[in-house]
């Protein structure tokens, strides 16, 4: 039987670097990895695997949309207490301290940003309490196309336009804390105008962690549906290379995690600490079923969704082929 040519967008992250780099086979397929893609809202013909956003997929399938059959490769997860943003002389150090205040954001449907939220709700501060300001980051970081399906911001939340972006507002004074995916570029200089609200959130973060139990997903990878039915093998086996690709990158650090003065601290820190999250794959754990039962849940408690999604339903149609694969 020949080899099934495969198309997949997957970024370079560090673990999955031996994939891209052709170091972990793929037994029947010819697989061609797009690293520089942006971020997909909706598979385009012509592309079978995709890294995707969680919270869209789980967003999709409580709305009833199962075009797309995930698998359990939770290639990209973290925490978001850090990813909140005041002015350097604010007074503001808490998500509790949010209540009733302006918070901007540039993209209301992103994993990070429900997940954003979820933090918030979890200090008291809900959806509700805060004033929504929606725009662009700033002056050279354009916003993500809408889609169709995109869960929408509150009804009162106020849109940013023209010229008008999230950081001159927040230089401005007339929004109080802005939350977004990446680290605006002040916030790594000394002195910078810009600094994280949760300063100590490596401490913030854990205590999250030990008190809910989750260590939130951000991305996964979806096959299209139809792909995935007509070619169960291939699937499988994308699926178990990069598991294989995971574990070439571990030895590595294992062996060399010197890119940073305590990145082997960090790694026994996963290694310790997050024993049922490492390797970052499958169902089987209590903790990665946790954190897929929380997120519907936050979707509906957030109102992205008027009824939730079962978790039981996101990767039945992968345990379904794998089954079946024996």
């Amino acid at each position: 039987m020949s080899d099934i040519d495969v198309s997949m967008t997957l970024r370079a992250y560090d673990q999955f670097c031996p994939l891209l780099l052709g170091d972990v086979p793929t037994p029947g397929v010819r697989l061609r990895i797009d690293r520089n893609s942006p971020l997909i809202l909706q598979m385009p013909d012509g592309l079978d695997v995709a890294e995707v956003s969680f919270n869209r997929y789980v967003v999709g399938y409580a709305r009833g949309d199962d075009s797309l059959l995930g698998l359990p490769a939770f290639i990209l997860r973290g925490f978001r207490h850090r990813n909140f943003f005041v002015r350097a002389d604010s007074p503001l150090e808490r998500l509790e301290d949010l209540k009733g205040l302006r918070v901007g954001t540039n993209s209301w449907p992103d994993t990070g940003t429900m997940w954003a939220r979820a933090a918030m709700r979890d200090a008291g501060v809900g959806v509700e309490d805060v004033r929504w300001v929606l725009g662009t980051l700033d002056a050279k970081t354009p916003n993500k196309p809408p889609s169709p399906s995109d869960a929408q911001p509150p009804g009162d939340a106020r849109f940013l336009t023209g010229s008008e972006n999230l950081l001159d507002e927040l230089a401005a004074g007339r929004i109080d804390a802005v939350t977004t995916a990446f680290a605006p570029q002040p916030v790594f200089e000394r002195n910078g105008a810009i600094r994280r609200l949760v300063r100590d959130y490596r401490r913030v973060e854990a205590e999250y962690r030990r008190r809910t139990g989750l260590y939130p997903i951000f991305h996964i990878v979806a096959a299209r549906r139809s792909f995935a039915e007509r070619n169960p093998r291939a699937v499988l086996a994308i699926y178990d290379a990069l598991r294989a690709s995971y574990e070439v990158w571990a030895t590595k650090m294992r062996r060399f995690a010197e890119a940073t003065p305590w990145a082997m601290a960090d790694y026994e820190t996963m290694l310790h600490d997050f024993t049922e999250d490492t390797p970052p794959f499958g169902m089987e754990s209590a903790s990665n079923r946790r954190v897929v039962e929380a997120i519907c849940a936050e979707q509906h408690a957030q109102k992205l969704v008027a009824s939730p999604a079962r978790a039981a339903d996101l990767f039945a149609g992968f345990e379904a082929l794998r089954r079946a694969a024996g």
